[in-house]
């Protein structure tokens, strides 16, 4: 069976089942101790061996493993696009205080004709209830659709997001590949970088560069 998973998707785990190439960092053991969360990090499935990444307290910890298709069962994968159906409401009254939470109830409205998700910091507080985003974070938010946007419709719609007191990162994902909606809005250069599963690579149009195989 064919696993149908997306980078920025979260799998609950048992802790046993992350391994990597390298020796594990005490950190990584610690945090998954803590909270048994893997992000699905761009990739083909070998051998039965899917890419996920570890993400740690700091920004700069971040390590990337696998975990075995067999961990990946029916209930154990969490969306960011499953976090928009509200579930910012649940979260304690001072995590608002944050900008990039706070902002969510204001957001949301603006997008709720795209088909849309929420990930970072945010999105894995949202999923774990573990409080990781900060003063400081992002909102971090992806976009499941290759409907062709010119530039200033782009940056309309960053303009609108990015109202808020909170940057609002915008990526465009579509199937294995991505890129940054913002670089293509603000973008002088004939040449956008998108993400794929064997790497980045310059494109002249990041939209028909996600729709090739």
């Amino acid at each position: 069976m064919e696993l149908d998973l997306l980078p920025h998707d979260l799998v609950k785990i048992d802790i046993d089942e992350f391994f990597s190439d390298k020796e594990l960092p005490s950190w990584v053991i610690d945090s998954l101790a803590k909270v048994p969360l893997v992000i699905i990090r761009r990739g083909k499935i070998i051998d039965g061996k899917v890419p996920v990444g570890v993400r740690g307290v700091k920004r700069e910890q971040r390590f990337a493993g696998y975990i075995p298709s067999t961990a990946v069962g029916e209930g154990y994968v969490i969306t960011p696009h499953s976090l928009i159906q509200n579930t910012w409401k649940n979260l304690p009254a001072d995590r608002f205080e944050l900008p990039a939470i706070k902002a969510l109830p204001k957001i949301a409205p603006l997008l709720k004709k795209y088909q849309w998700g929420i990930s970072g910091s945010v999105g894995f507080e949202l999923a774990s209830g573990q409080a990781t985003a900060k003063m400081s974070s992002d909102l971090d938010l992806i976009w499941y659709e290759n409907k062709h946007l010119s530039q200033g419709e782009a940056n309309n719609l960053l303009e609108q997001l990015n109202q808020f007191g909170v940057h609002a990162d915008f990526q465009v994902v579509y199937s294995q590949k991505g890129f940054s909606l913002e670089e293509f809005a603000k973008s002088t250069s004939n040449t956008i970088l998108v993400k794929t599963a064997q790497g980045p690579k310059l494109s002249t149009d990041p939209w028909a560069e996600i729709e090739k195989d």
